[in-house]
Protein backbone atom coordinates (compact mmCIF):
# COMPACT_ATOMS: atom_id res chain seq x y z
CA UNK A 1 0.00 0.00 0.00
CA UNK A 2 2.87 2.25 0.64
CA UNK A 3 3.84 1.77 -2.93
CA UNK A 4 0.39 2.65 -4.00
CA UNK A 5 0.55 5.85 -1.98
CA UNK A 6 4.01 6.58 -3.31
CA UNK A 7 2.85 6.05 -6.91
CA UNK A 8 -0.23 8.14 -6.22
CA UNK A 9 1.90 10.90 -4.69
CA UNK A 10 4.28 10.78 -7.68
CA UNK A 11 1.35 10.89 -10.07
CA UNK A 12 -0.16 13.82 -8.24
CA UNK A 13 3.22 15.58 -8.19
CA UNK A 14 3.62 14.91 -11.94
CA UNK A 15 0.14 16.24 -12.66
CA UNK A 16 0.90 19.25 -10.50
CA UNK A 17 4.15 19.94 -12.39
CA UNK A 18 2.35 19.57 -15.75
CA UNK A 19 -0.37 21.86 -14.39
CA UNK A 20 2.22 24.48 -13.39
CA UNK A 21 3.98 24.28 -16.76
CA UNK A 22 0.71 24.58 -18.68
CA UNK A 23 -0.41 27.42 -16.42
CA UNK A 24 2.87 29.29 -17.03
CA UNK A 25 2.59 28.79 -20.80
CA UNK A 26 -1.04 29.85 -20.76
CA UNK A 27 -0.22 32.97 -18.75
CA UNK A 28 2.61 33.73 -21.12
CA UNK A 29 0.38 33.41 -24.18
CA UNK A 30 -2.35 35.62 -22.73
CA UNK A 31 0.04 38.07 -21.16
CA UNK A 32 -0.77 41.56 -22.54
CA UNK A 33 2.91 42.41 -22.84
CA UNK A 34 3.60 39.30 -24.97
CA UNK A 35 0.55 39.99 -27.15
CA UNK A 36 1.56 43.64 -27.55
CA UNK A 37 5.11 42.68 -28.50
CA UNK A 38 3.75 40.22 -31.07
CA UNK A 39 1.50 42.91 -32.54
CA UNK A 40 4.39 45.38 -32.65
CA UNK A 41 6.55 42.88 -34.53
CA UNK A 42 3.76 42.27 -37.05
CA UNK A 43 3.17 46.03 -37.51
CA UNK A 44 6.91 46.60 -37.97
CA UNK A 45 7.03 43.85 -40.60
CA UNK A 46 4.03 45.36 -42.42
CA UNK A 47 5.63 48.82 -42.33
CA UNK A 48 8.86 47.47 -43.80
CA UNK A 49 6.86 45.73 -46.53
CA UNK A 50 4.87 48.90 -47.26
CA UNK A 51 8.06 50.97 -47.44
CA UNK A 52 9.56 48.51 -49.90
CA UNK A 53 6.43 48.56 -52.06
CA UNK A 54 6.26 52.36 -51.89
CA UNK A 55 9.90 52.68 -52.96
CA UNK A 56 9.28 50.36 -55.90
CA UNK A 57 6.17 52.31 -56.93
CA UNK A 58 7.98 55.64 -56.65
CA UNK A 59 10.77 54.29 -58.85
CA UNK A 60 8.22 53.14 -61.43
CA UNK A 61 6.49 56.52 -61.37
CA UNK A 62 9.78 58.37 -61.75
CA UNK A 63 10.61 56.21 -64.78
CA UNK A 64 7.20 56.96 -66.31
CA UNK A 65 7.64 60.70 -65.68
CA UNK A 66 11.07 60.58 -67.30
CA UNK A 67 9.66 58.73 -70.33
CA UNK A 68 6.83 61.25 -70.63
CA UNK A 69 9.31 64.13 -70.45
CA UNK A 70 11.33 62.54 -73.21
CA UNK A 71 8.23 62.05 -75.34
CA UNK A 72 7.15 65.65 -74.76
CA UNK A 73 10.58 66.87 -75.77
CA UNK A 74 10.41 64.83 -78.99
CA UNK A 75 6.90 66.13 -79.67
CA UNK A 76 8.09 69.72 -79.19
CA UNK A 77 10.93 69.14 -81.66
CA UNK A 78 8.54 67.65 -84.21
CA UNK A 79 6.12 70.55 -83.76
CA UNK A 80 8.99 72.97 -84.37
CA UNK A 81 9.98 71.08 -87.52
CA UNK A 82 6.37 71.05 -88.73
CA UNK A 83 6.09 74.81 -88.18
CA UNK A 84 9.23 75.40 -90.22
CA UNK A 85 7.94 73.12 -92.96
CA UNK A 86 4.62 74.99 -92.99
CA UNK A 87 6.47 78.29 -93.29
CA UNK A 88 8.55 76.89 -96.16
CA UNK A 89 5.40 75.59 -97.84
CA UNK A 90 3.65 78.95 -97.52
CA UNK A 91 6.72 80.74 -98.86
CA UNK A 92 7.01 78.35 -101.80
CA UNK A 93 3.29 78.84 -102.48
CA UNK A 94 3.85 82.59 -102.66
CA UNK A 95 6.83 82.12 -104.97
CA UNK A 96 4.86 79.78 -107.24
CA UNK A 97 1.96 82.23 -107.29
CA UNK A 98 4.29 85.03 -108.34
CA UNK A 99 5.82 82.79 -111.01
CA UNK A 100 2.38 81.84 -112.25
CA UNK A 101 1.43 85.51 -112.51
CA UNK A 102 4.63 86.22 -114.47
CA UNK A 103 4.00 83.23 -116.67
CA UNK A 104 0.43 84.35 -117.24
CA UNK A 105 1.71 87.71 -118.37
CA UNK A 106 4.18 85.99 -120.72
CA UNK A 107 1.41 83.85 -122.17
CA UNK A 108 -0.70 86.93 -122.73
CA UNK A 109 2.23 88.64 -124.43
CA UNK A 110 3.12 85.66 -126.59
CA UNK A 111 0.74 84.58 -129.27
CA UNK A 112 -1.37 81.77 -127.79
CA UNK A 113 -1.62 79.92 -131.08
CA UNK A 114 2.11 79.85 -131.69
CA UNK A 115 2.69 78.64 -128.16
CA UNK A 116 0.16 75.81 -128.56
CA UNK A 117 1.75 74.79 -131.85
CA UNK A 118 5.26 74.91 -130.45
CA UNK A 119 4.28 72.70 -127.49
CA UNK A 120 2.41 70.32 -129.82
CA UNK A 121 5.48 70.00 -132.06
CA UNK A 122 7.54 69.13 -128.99
CA UNK A 123 5.27 66.11 -128.56
CA UNK A 124 3.49 67.29 -125.43
CA UNK A 125 -0.02 65.80 -125.17
CA UNK A 126 -2.97 68.12 -125.71
CA UNK A 127 -4.30 67.58 -122.18
CA UNK A 128 -1.00 68.75 -120.70
CA UNK A 129 -0.90 71.78 -123.01
CA UNK A 130 -4.46 72.66 -121.98
CA UNK A 131 -3.54 72.51 -118.30
CA UNK A 132 -0.38 74.55 -118.79
CA UNK A 133 -2.00 77.30 -120.77
CA UNK A 134 -5.30 77.29 -118.94
CA UNK A 135 -7.45 76.69 -121.99
CA UNK A 136 -9.79 73.87 -122.97
CA UNK A 137 -8.84 70.71 -124.81
CA UNK A 138 -11.20 71.65 -127.63
CA UNK A 139 -9.34 74.94 -128.16
CA UNK A 140 -6.05 73.05 -128.38
CA UNK A 141 -7.45 70.61 -130.94
CA UNK A 142 -8.96 73.46 -132.97
CA UNK A 143 -5.65 75.38 -133.10
CA UNK A 144 -3.70 72.24 -134.07
CA UNK A 145 -6.27 71.22 -136.72
CA UNK A 146 -6.37 74.70 -138.26
CA UNK A 147 -2.57 74.87 -138.32
CA UNK A 148 -2.38 71.43 -139.98
CA UNK A 149 -4.88 72.47 -142.61
CA UNK A 150 -3.00 75.71 -143.21
CA UNK A 151 0.23 73.77 -143.73
CA UNK A 152 -1.51 71.32 -146.02
CA UNK A 153 -2.94 74.27 -148.02
CA UNK A 154 0.52 75.85 -148.35
CA UNK A 155 1.99 72.73 -149.91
Amino acid sequence: MERFILYGALAIAGYFIVYLILKAKLQKSVDPKVILDSIREEVDRIIVELNSTTDRNITLLEDKVQNLSSLLEQADKKIGLLRREIEKHELSGKVYSELAEKRGQEVAEEDLQSRVLRLHEQGIPASVIAKRLGITLAEIELIVTLASQAKAGDH
